[in-house]
């Protein structure tokens, strides 16, 4: 059994999505569901519904305390940021933060994950996009192959780290020369099972190259170039210590002023590490 069958078998046998995310999407599709039927729904979860109020109050977002229920937090945020939040939770808590094995920390990587979150959407606010909610999803979730390789290939993925630490390669073409595939085609494929949005499965597939097979994309863009920003700003870890050369089409696509990332540093630092604070410790 090749290492893709492998993976994929894996998949088919992790749990459905997490049963808050699940009732609420579904009640998301009346067209009659309003703030607090959605709060009621959030609310039966006690640990979701505390975390969701305090990343919501986090200065990431920009309310610094406003949000003291899970209405306001819903009428502020709108129903699908709010679900990304828990979705997000959720996944994070399903998998070990604390175990490690040879190169690799799982609570590196989702800090890293979390860094590239932050760095997404600030990028994709800073190049006008009026539809933010996925951003920060997208960013969290664009190296989730690499989890899914540490969880149900860890004998194989020892093989990559030691590539990665002799080669000084990135971890991705690592990935491709002991594996034949890359993290960014499995993290779609779990993203795929999970029935993500595609914007969201694009992001995952194609963040390293930053567009949909040659066409510009703003998520995916967003992606890309966040996650090279978290890397300069050695937020978590994310399997190498290379900084990759962003797509010069991208740029265009987003059209960044030339300050973006000095004006940006301070504050992402600071939304950064307050976040994995909320999401990962407290």
């Amino acid at each position: 059994m090749d290492i893709t069958s492998k993976i994929f078998n894996s998949i088919n046998n992790l749990p459905t999505l997490p049963t808050v995310y699940t009732t609420i999407s579904e009640a998301m599709e009346d067209p009659n569901i309003n703030s607090d039927k959605i709060a009621k729904i959030i609310s039966t979860d006690q640990a979701s519904s505390f975390k969701i109020l305090k990343v919501a109050n986090s200065p990431f977002y920009g309310f610094h305390g406003k949000m003291d229920t899970i209405s306001k937090a819903i009428l502020y945020l709108g129903f699908n940021e709010v679900k990304n939040i828990i979705f997000a939770l959720s996944v994070i808590n399903f998998f070990s933060k604390d175990k490690l094995f040879a190169r690799f920390s799982p609570l590196d990587f989702w800090a890293h994950s979390i860094g590239v979150g932050i760095a997404t959407r600030l990028i994709g606010s800073e190049s006008k996009e009026k539809n933010l909610e996925n951003y920060f999803l997208a960013g969290i979730f664009h190296d989730i192959g690499k989890l899914l390789f540490f969880e149900f290939a860890r004998k194989e993925y020892t093989d990559v780290l030691e590539v990665v630490e002799s080669k000084k390669c990135r971890i991705k073409d690592a990935e491709l020369e002991v594996l034949g595939v890359d993290h960014a085609k499995i993290g779609q494929l779990l993203a795929e099972k999970w029935k993500l949005p595609q914007i969201i499965q694009h992001a995952i597939l194609y963040h390293h190259i930053g567009t949909v097979a040659g066409i510009p994309d703003k998520l995916v863009g967003s992606v890309h170039i966040g996650n090279i920003l978290a890397r300069i700003l050695e937020m978590g870890f994310g399997g190498d210590n290379i900084i990759p050369e962003p797509n010069t089409n991208v740029w265009e696509i987003l059209s960044l002023s030339n300050h973006f990332f000095t004006n940006s540093r301070k504050s992402l630092k600071n939304d950064f590490e307050q976040t994995v604070r909320l999401m990962l410790v407290e």
